[in-house]
C-alpha cells in the first residue's frame, strides 16, 4: 500500500497557499491603497493652498534679498516708519505704513517666513507632503494587517486546543 497524504497535511497545505494568497493581495492593497489616498490628501492640499502668484513670489524674494533691512523696517514704530519711508524708493515702503493694524501683522509675519524662501519651496513641500503621507498609510496598513494574522493564528491556537482538549475528553 502506498502512502497516501495525510488529510491534516492537505488541508494544511491548501490553507498555506490560501494564506499567502491572501497575504500578497493584503500587501498590494495596503501599497495602492495607500497611494491612492496619499494622492488625494496631496492633492486635497494643492487645491486649498494654490501656489504663489508672481507678484507674491517677487514680493517674498525682496524680503529674502533684504531681510536686515525689511525687518528693522516693520519693528519701527509708526512715527519713524512714515518718516523713512519718505526716504526709500522701493514701493512696499510706501504702503506698508498705511496698511491697518492686522494686515501689517500679516506681513510681518510673511516677512519672518521669507527668509528661506525660494520660489520651488511650494512644489518640494507638495512631494515632500504626498512622501509622508504614502509612508505613514502604508505603514498603519502593514500594521493592521500583521495585527490581522496574529489575531487570527492566535484564534487557530486556541480552536486547536479546544479541540485537542475535546479529544482528550472523549477518551
Amino acid at each position: 500500500m502506498e502512502d497516501s497524504p495525510d488529510l491534516d497535511d492537505v488541508h494544511s497545505t491548501i490553507k498555506g497557499e490560501v494564506e499567502e494568497k491572501r497575504g500578497k493581495w493584503g500587501k498590494r492593497i495596503s501599497f495602492w491603497g495607500s497611494f491612492v489616498l496619499a494622492t488625494a490628501v496631496t492633492f486635497w492640499y494643492y487645491t486649498h493652498t494654490p501656489p504663489d502668484t508672481e507678484e507674491m513670489k517677487q514680493m517674498r524674494l525682496f524680503f529674502k534679498n533684504n531681510a536686515n533691512e525689511v525687518m528693522s523696517f516693520v519693528n519701527l514704530p509708526h512715527e519713524e516708519m512714515v518718516e523713512r519711508a519718505k526716504k526709500m524708493d522701493h514701493p512696499f515702503y510706501k504702503t506698508f505704513p498705511r496698511k491697518t493694524a492686522i494686515e501689517r501683522d500679516k506681513i510681518r509675519a510673511l516677512v519672518h517666513i521669507s527668509t528661506d524662501y525660494t520660489p520651488n519651496q511650494y512644489w518640494f513641500n507638495i512631494v515632500s507632503l504626498w512622501l509622508i503621507a504614502f509612508t505613514t498609510l502604508w505603514f498603519l496598513g502593514l500594521m493592521i494587517e500583521a495585527s490581522l494574522i496574529i489575531v487570527q493564528k492566535e484564534r487557530e491556537d486556541r480552536l486547536r486546543k479546544l479541540h485537542l482538549e475535546g479529544k482528550g475528553r472523549q477518551k
